[in-house]
């Protein structure tokens, strides 16, 4: 049979193991683990955008502003993002990817006129 301590143990070889362990440690303290975004706005030549994104860090909310022509890429450390990018003009093609943490999870593209694309992600 398995006793109090030997479940410590277990568990602690498992934390151990896990590579993201410092999100669990940062969880259990109640605090909230940040990831890394990247947002890559792409598109026709010559095609301007306005954007504006709230970047959670936790504990504070700040707005970023991006414009100007494409392409252009912002990276964040943060807890969550929230977007919306607005495609000027009426000629040619928007296109928005997100990676969370080195992995794409949002692909978006719009060649309509003055498009707006949001995107939310924690």
């Amino acid at each position: 049979m398995i006793d109090g301590y030997s479940w410590i143990l277990i568990a602690a070889a498992m934390i151990g193991a896990n590579p993201d362990h410092g999100d669990l440690v940062e969880r259990a303290a109640g605090q909230q683990a940040t990831n890394s975004f990247a947002i890559a706005i792409d598109g026709s030549p010559g095609v301007k955008v306005v954007a504006a994104c709230l970047v959670d860090w936790g504990e504070e909310v700040d707005v970023v502003t991006l414009k100007g022509e494409v392409p252009q890429t912002r990276k964040v450390d943060a807890v969550g993002i929230s977007c919306q990018i607005k495609k000027l003009g009426n000629a040619g093609k928007l296109v928005v990817e997100i990676t969370k943490n080195g992995h794409l999870v949002s692909r978006n593209a719009s060649s309509g006129s003055s498009s707006v694309i949001s995107i939310s992600l924690q």
